[in-house]
């Protein structure tokens, strides 16, 4: 059976498998490279142990077939082409169940104790389930609901729709986009560019990351929005929510401690908008049962033979500035063709009809389920009042404009029409005729301005005023239009400003056969911005701070223009500033995995400019801001393959980004990146060495011995900028690296001799000399450097300096002169460390030439007054290489003498009683003296020792005997 091609489970006895029905018991099937388990749709297989599948071999299901380990189950290294499960379930019993090495897809339902899907990109279409650890790789796509003890979603970019549940913590990593209901005590949502549509229940806390956004209602216990462009559209119920710079909660934050004298009271409001602003905080009770009001925005004229249009709000509120989005059932009066009744939604408006097939006034009203709190409010856009009344008529004028971009010509119709008796329907009033109706404008939102609406019939353009320069007048000009064989007469508008406007029109004859006839009609029009225009910006700009124009400009403008690029003055004037999206284009970087963060800050317009609050990148490289806005008064384009395009849209010149500072600090025990080299990290400091102050207990190094040191290039407030990378040259300069005196800042010290001055090397015996960070050795903002700080003397003789406080600064000097640097008056950005002048004491010793003779040897610094061992060090070490023989006399040979091959390090200070240095016997015949040292140590000098190998006599020897 090991040696079969394929596995059928389909029905047939199959070999080490029992089988009751349609259910397959299995041992530890033995499967060759290339063999394939094929499991028909309604039967099941169990292996009653772990099952690993291999790149070579198969596995195929359908419908509702079933494959169940108990152990573990791993496809993970399956080749995609050779893994066609199209349905069924995957099941690890007791252990993990693993895909993912592939990038690999399949349609099934999974269980198991711990899932893995990691490597590569997966696609599943079904639920997966384990009773702990979920962990999805990035840029996966997940069909179904997800649930278990931990659910992690690696970074970046993966699609899931389903509803994800964690019992303890779910963490999505940036970039993914989730359709469904997230559920855990702790969540943690990722930077960036991470969306949620669906509801979040987080009871214990909730992390939105910079630049991620929830489209949907919170539930939360601590809930924080990160700074900065951030955001919930829906309702947020927390214990407390801190919004970071520019984050906002569209709907309705309450407090789950809820105070009717202080309903902010669990808001901590670093937004930068005020509370009770458009985007600042707005608190309350919670979720109402039902809406404030009810509006009814309205033409205030209609036809007896069609419908006519209106909008149904439902308010949150009384200035109806928040939207009910609990949704609603109301039933309008006199009713439309979509009565009885109408549906609003979540977006807390529909747009519907009205109808009366009578001549008359009707008065518009509504009923509605739920009901609200407040009295109906209409809004009436024929004369700009708040009448409920609709004036309908049997012959009338519709007016239908079409919404458009400022300055731009567009046509637009009007129609003539009567009621045609018995046939509710409208036929045409004027055929293949010319008429001169009387067309004036005015304004409804912005509800005043300073410009016209020009409008050209049969001859040129004309101000629906009394000049081109002048506001819309009720008078409005004369204008002939040709009414084609349909009743139907084509013109064109523009309007140099923005906003939302009424264009009336009016027909009165006083002669001919139509004598007497009197007839109007209206029409809402939008004109959005045609684009908007960054004023220049200086460059560079500093990682994560405010940009600033270019001399003497100090702020940086965004101007809304018309077609003709002049400004348009009445955008920002809306009664709810309009939601101008400030963005980014990154130019460079180009590599794969670099960093986008989203612009920070906000565009406020008011008259057509406005100066860009707090608008900054927090990474490094070279950028474009952008300025887009896609919707305007409830005007939007349609969207184009899920993404809606901007009405207008803006982007600046080029801005290179560098990093607001570095940061110097030294490499620690037990850090990721320590360095993988002896003595490679500064030493923890103690009585009675006092050392400089950095924050902890201080830490010193040798004169000469390479510590490892980290530079990060960062934003303001401390954020790594993983751009500042050697693939993105163009962000980069020179790094500068300087030992300073500590308490000062200054390099002069201590002071130079003839034989040099202090300097930062390399650590090696030859001590070469380091000035900076190699831009190549920076990986995601971060380099890695081995510096010794090196008192000046000569090479391997001690140098009798005291203790001396060090800090270490990075700096780059741009093009332009542009500095970058870690030194900071208001916080510790700099490694600080105190360097000692340090020596080996080798002591003398003698003894037999036919044994080894072992030298005690100690470590020792020079305190300012004299040579001390140093009971810190139990680090220090050498070894046989490092020790020299000089100056041998009588019959020792330097080149044979040796030590013993072992490493020798010291225990506070000294070599211990069993492992001192040990000089091995010459043998017989070989006795003598020589000088003995660990001389050639990298950077420790080192006193002589003097060793005696046998007897040693200095010359002839006179004998003199008495006799008595």
């Amino acid at each position: 059976m090991a040696q079969a091609a394929t596995f059928n489970f389909n029905g047939v006895d199959v070999s080490n498998c029992t089988r009751s029905g349609a259910q397959y018991t299995c041992g530890n099937l033995s499967m060759a490279d290339t063999d394939v388990i094929v499991i028909a749709s309604g039967y099941g297989v169990t292996f009653n142990s772990s099952l690993t599948m291999t790149y070579n071999q198969g596995l195929r299901m359908s419908g509702s077939a079933a494959l169940t380990a108990t152990g573990n189950l791993d496809i993970k290294d399956i080749n995609p082409s050779n893994l066609k499960v199209t349905g069924g379930s995957l099941t690890a019993e007791g252990g993990t169940f693993s895909m993912g090495a592939q990038a690999q897809t399949i349609i099934a339902n999974i269980a198991g104790t711990t899932i893995k899907m990691g490597g590569s990109a997966v696609k599943v279409t079904g639920s997966i389930s384990a009773k702990g650890l979920v962990e999805i790789s990035s840029g996966s796509t997940i069909t179904g609901a997800i649930g278990g003890n931990i659910v992690n979603i690696l970074p970046a970019n993966s699609q899931i729709e389903g509803d994800i549940t964690a019992k303890t913590t779910l963490t999505i990593g940036s970039g993914s986009q989730i359709k469904g209901d997230l559920t855990a005590p702790t969540i943690d949502l990722k930077a960036s560019g991470l969306l949620v549509t669906g509801d979040v229940t987080a009871l214990k806390s909730l992390t939105i990351a910079s630049g991620n956004a929830i489209n949907g209602n919170v539930e939360g216990g601590n809930v924080t929005l990160d700074a900065a462009n951030g955001y919930i559209t829906g309702n947020a119920l927390v214990d407390h929510i801190t919004l970071g710079s520019w984050t906002h909660v569209d709907q309705t934050i309450t407090c789950k401690a809820y105070t009717p004298a202080n309903p902010c009271s669990c808001v901590t409001n670093n937004s930068g908008w005020p509370a009770g602003s458009v985007n600042g905080p707005k608190c309350g009770p919670g979720t109402p049962t039902g809406p404030h009001h009810f509006q009814i925005d309205h033409s205030g004229t209609a036809l007896t033979c069609a419908p006519q249009t209106v909008t149904v709000t439902a308010c949150a509120d009384a200035a109806c500035s928040v939207k009910y989005t609990g949704g609603a059932t109301v039933m309008l009066s006199p009713g439309g063709i979509t009565s009885p009744s109408v549906q609003i939604g979540s977006t807390g408006m529909v747009s519907t009809t009205v109808r009366q097939y009578t001549v008359g006034t009707a008065t518009l009203s509504l009923t509605s389920v739920p009901g609200a709190t407040d009295a109906l409010v209409c809004k009436r856009s024929s004369d700009n009042s708040n009448s409920c009344n609709m004036a309908f008529a049997a012959t009338g004028l519709m007016v239908t404009p079409v919404n458009h971009n400022s300055a731009v010509a567009t046509d637009f119709t009007i129609s003539a029409l009567q009621d045609k008796p018995n046939e509710q329907a409208c036929v045409p009033l004027f055929k293949n005729a010319s008429k001169d109706l009387t067309l004036s404008c005015s304004y409804s939102n912005p509800a005043s301005g300073t410009l016209p609406l020009l409008v050209k019939g049969t001859g040129g353009f004309v101000p629906l005023a009394a000049s081109a320069s002048s506001a819309c007048s009720a008078t409005g000009q004369s204008v002939n239009l040709a009414f084609d064989n349909t009743g139907v007469a084509t013109a064109t508008m523009s309007y140099a400003d923005a906003g939302k406007l009424t264009l009336n029109a009016k027909y009165e004859s006083a002669s001919g056969s139509d004598k007497g006839l009197k007839m109007q009609g209206s029409g809402d029009v939008i004109v959005a911005p045609y684009d908007f225009v960054f004023s220049a910006i200086a460059t560079p700009q500093r990682a994560g701070v405010a940009v600033t124009g270019v001399t003497p400009a100090t702020a940086v403008n965004v101007s809304a223009r018309n077609f003709l690029k002049a400004v348009t003055p009445n955008f920002g004037r809306e009664a709810a500033p309009p939601a101008v999206l400030l963005g980014r284009t990154v130019v460079e970087p180009t590599f794969a995995g670099r960093a986008e963060p989203e612009a920070d800050g906000s565009l406020g317009f008011s008259g057509g400019v406005l100066t860009a609050t707090g608008m900054s990148w927090k990474e490094v490289g070279l950028v474009r801001f952008t300025a887009s806005l896609r919707n305007y008064l409830g005007w939007q384009r349609p969207a184009v393959d899920g993404i809606i395009p901007p009405l207008a849209s803006g982007t600046s010149g080029q801005v290179q980004f560098i990093p607001h500072h570095f940061i110097t600090e030294l490499i620690k025990d037990k850090e990721a990146d320590q360095p993988k080299v002896t003595n490679g990290i500064a030493t923890p400091c103690a009585a009675p060495l006092t050392c400089a102050n950095d924050g902890e207990q201080g830490r010193y190094a040798y004169s000469g011995q390479a510590i490892g040191v980290r530079v990060t290039a960062r934003a303001l407030g401390g954020a790594t900028t993983a751009n500042y990378d050697e693939r993105n040259p163009s962000a980069m300069a020179p790094v500068l690296l300087e030992g300073l005196d500590a308490a000062t800042g200054a390099i002069s010290f201590p002071p130079s001799t003839p034989d040099g001055s202090s300097r930062l090397t390399d650590g090696s015996k030859a001590q070469t000399t380091v000035t900076g960070v190699a831009p190549a050795t920076f990986t995601l903002g971060i380099a890695r450097s081995m510096v010794a700080y090196r008192f000046p003397g000569k090479a391997g003789a001690p140098v009798k300096v005291a203790p001396t406080d060090v800090l270490l600064r990075a700096s780059s000097t741009y093009p332009g002169g542009a500095v970058v640097s870690s030194s900071s008056a208001l916080i510790q950005n700099e490694a600080r460390m105190t360097v000692l002048s340090g020596q080996w004491q080798v002591a003398h010793g003698y003894g037999s030439e036919l044994l080894p003779v072992r030298l005690a040897v100690q470590v020792q610094y020079w305190n300012g007054t004299k040579w001390i061992t140093n009971l810190l060090d139990s680090i220090s070490e050498f070894n046989k290489s490092q020790v020299l023989f000089v100056n041998c006399k009588k019959t020792l040979d330097c080149s044979k003498l040796a030590a013993d091959d072992r490493v020798y390090t010291v225990v506070q200070g000294a070599l211990p009683q069993a492992n001192r240095l040990t000089l091995l016997a010459p043998g017989t015949g070989k006795a003598g003296s020589v000088d003995v040292s660990v001389g050639n140590h990298p950077y420790l000098g080192s006193t002589v020792g003097v060793v005696v190998f046998g007897i040693l006599r200095s010359g002839p020897v006179l004998y003199l005997r008495e006799m008595y």
